[in-house]
């Protein structure tokens, strides 16, 4: 033990940050996104550290920083402990501060949704309460770099659902404006449905709390909504806000974060971003886009904007209402610091401009795990990308693929990514 601490923290920081029993992965594989800036990932891993804090003084103090930079606060959690931190000293550990209705399993979701809809009213006392609390306690975590909100599965009441959303939201996007968190560089926003961004939209009373400020701020985004009000999705009562015409929102909410590194972006069914989506000063890095519609020249310009930075591109269930998957692939051959590219089930909209690029038979190739096309030469173009990825990575990592590496290095993805 004495030779263990004899390291330096730096040294053994790595160490701790291996502390779990791997990553919990789903049952039949597909991709899984790797855990995400001080997030603590892993199975065990809290109850691990938490054991370690306990060996000495050296170690609670070497453990406690990183125990406490990663705070998720649920229903299982309680209010009580998110009151309890904002007002003790560990407060200022606190790099990220994740607050949800519950923590989502990897697997096992019928449990979860059971245990949900068995306490409807439980769940919505709790999520009272946070809308109450959050105004005090929200300001006082002033070191807190990442803010996520994931209310994607509220439950609601059948007669007083409107209102309980409402406040819910108006709420959050209220305490957020006004939170004074200066050291904020990411915002994730994990939502029903496509209409409740609009909450985080300045409306004509924002004067003296307008959301312009703090999402100039921010270098890492994520926005997504997984609902539907579709017959057969379950929230059909909430009819008058579909997603195909309140997606608006999202298109509106990214070009006020202009100075953004990162961008995640998730639909659930109607998505669909174009040129007015993206800032003249978007510059990413990273790029993330997941069960969405896309104008092929939306793509190709952010491609273009982003040439001299991006570095990673994953793209799942993306479908373009116009243009060719050719040319956003070429584009991307031109990316010099590209060195990690994910494509999963993409195609073309069925009914947008570029609708006869579709097969017929959907499903029935390999390739149509990859792209869905007719047009053998945007897999030509996908196949010239990963050898600029295999080029890049030569002269950028010193790393040689050989064709047949990359191709299973993809297949390893699809089972178990990161």
């Amino acid at each position: 033990m004495s030779t263990v601490l004899i390291l330096p923290p730096e040294v053994l920081q790595q160490i701790l940050l291996h502390a779990h029993d791997g990553l919990r992965r789903r049952q039949f594989g597909g991709f899984e996104s790797p855990p995400r800036r001080y997030e603590l990932k892993g199975i065990d891993f809290r109850k691990n550290l938490s054991s370690l804090r306990l060996v000495n003084r050296a170690f609670c103090d070497l453990v406690t920083p990183l125990l406490f930079q990663h705070v998720a606060i649920s229903f299982d959690s309680g209010i009580d402990r998110l009151r309890a931190i904002s007002k003790s000293p560990l407060r200022r550990l606190v790099r990220r501060l994740d607050l949800c209705v519950k923590l989502r399993p990897v697997s096992g979701f019928e449990s979860y949704w059971a245990a949900i809809e068995d306490e409807t009213d439980e769940y919505l006392a709790y999520l009272k309460r946070l809308a109450i609390v959050i105004h005090t306690a929200l300001p006082r975590f002033s070191e807190v770099k990442v803010l996520k909100l994931d209310f994607v599965d509220i439950p609601y009441d059948g007669i007083d659902w409107e209102e309980n959303t409402t406040d819910l939201f108006e709420s959050l996007a209220t305490a957020v404006r006004r939170s004074e968190l200066d050291k904020l560089d990411e915002l994730d926003l994990w939502l029903p449905l496509a209409f409740d961004f609009g909450y985080f939209l300045d409306n004509e009373d924002a004067d003296d709390c307008s959301s312009k400020p703090l999402f100039r701020r921010l270098r890492y985004l994520d926005l997504r909504y997984e609902q539907s009000t579709e017959e057969g999705e379950g929230i059909e009562f909430r009819w008058m806000y579909p997603n195909q015409e309140y997606d608006k929102y999202i298109r509106k909410l990214l070009p006020l974060a202009p100075n953004i590194r990162a961008l995640w972006l998730q639909g659930s069914d109607a998505l669909m971003l174009d040129r007015s989506a993206f800032s003249p000063s978007h510059r990413l890095r990273s790029l993330n886009l997941e069960s969405l519609s896309m104008t092929g020249d939306a793509f190709c310009t952010i491609v273009h904007q982003s040439m001299e930075t991006l570095e990673r591109v994953v793209v799942r269930g993306v479908y373009l209402e116009s243009g060719r998957w050719k040319k956003i692939l070429l584009e991307m051959c031109k990316l010099p610091l590209l060195t990690h590219f994910y494509i999963e089930t993409c195609g073309y909209q069925a009914e947008g401009e570029s609708a006869h690029f579709n097969p017929s038979d959907l499903g029935s190739r390999p390739e149509d795990s990859i792209i869905e096309t007719t047009e053998s030469d945007d897999l030509d173009a996908w196949r010239a990308l990963l050898k600029r990825l295999r080029e890049n990575k030569l002269r950028i990592h010193g790393i040689d693929y050989s064709e047949e590496d990359e191709l299973e290095d993809l297949r390893a993805e699809r089972e178990e990514i990161e």
